[in-house]
């Protein structure tokens, strides 16, 4: 009966330890002693995090598809901001090397910075970069996008972590900004012919719990075709 009894216990203290690590459980009778020694799976649950993306970003080409010679896009200047909310999911994390897959919506910023003393205007569904009547103090051209990243993430032991994949996303808005000498900026929201939807690819590379470095790179153009610059962007930076 005392033997029904520790058999009993040893079940019940099985089925309710919350470690992962290897459990030894010793049962003793009246006459005898026995070692029961069971190892339990360590299972790593879906967990999140927030990232900040922050760096430059540009067309892949000179943007001579613009009606006009007014000027180009400054690389430096021309920056890129990304606010990630992302899920790491587990894919193979029981060996030294662990897969996941990273997604999560995030909002992204494509800010590209005029040259000398010119702007971004829209007429009669047409783009043209022309110098301004007024000596501007900045002049650039914003697209604001909502984008659903799927990147596979490769962690090794020593810690450094590579992810591959790519984003698809939508225009939330697009406005150019000038900012006369002396005086208030002014934003013109508008279309600006772009496509609703953009896509990418992106990879980041680094190591675990520190800032990495991430490159992105859209193939096609942001814009309609025949209704701006035929070139792709990219950009490249540092996640936080």
């Amino acid at each position: 009966m005392k033997l029904v009894k520790h058999l009993l216990a040893t079940v019940l203290l099985a089925t309710s330890a919350a470690s992962f690590a290897q459990t030894t459980i010793v049962i003793t009778s009246d006459s005898t002693e026995s070692t029961i020694t069971k190892t339990r799976k360590h299972v790593e649950r879906v967990s999140s995090d927030f990232g900040i993306y922050v760096g430059f970003n540009n067309f892949t080409q000179s943007p001579a598809g613009f009606s006009g010679d007014a000027g180009t896009f400054r690389p430096i200047g021309s920056r890129f901001v990304a606010l990630a909310w992302q899920k790491r999911i587990p894919l193979a994390v029981s060996g030294s090397t662990k897969l996941r897959l990273i997604t999560g919506p995030e909002v992204a910023w494509n800010n590209f910075m005029l040259e000398g003393n010119n702007r971004l205007v829209e007429r009669s569904n047409e783009l043209i970069v022309e110098p301004s009547p007024v000596a501007l103090h900045k002049s650039k051209f914003v697209t604001t996008q909502l984008n659903l990243p799927l990147m596979l993430n490769v962690s090794f032991r020593s810690g450094f972590t590579l992810g591959m994949g790519a984003y698809a996303g939508i225009r939330l808005d697009s406005y150019t900004r000038e900012k006369p000498e002396g005086a208030k900026a002014i934003r013109t929201h508008g279309s600006f012919n772009l496509n609703p939807v953009r896509w990418g690819l992106m990879t980041e590379l680094g190591f675990r719990g520190t800032a990495k470095l991430f490159g992105r790179y859209e193939p096609n153009s942001p814009f309609r075709t025949g209704q701006g610059p035929d070139a792709g962007v990219w950009a490249v930076g540092v996640k936080f």
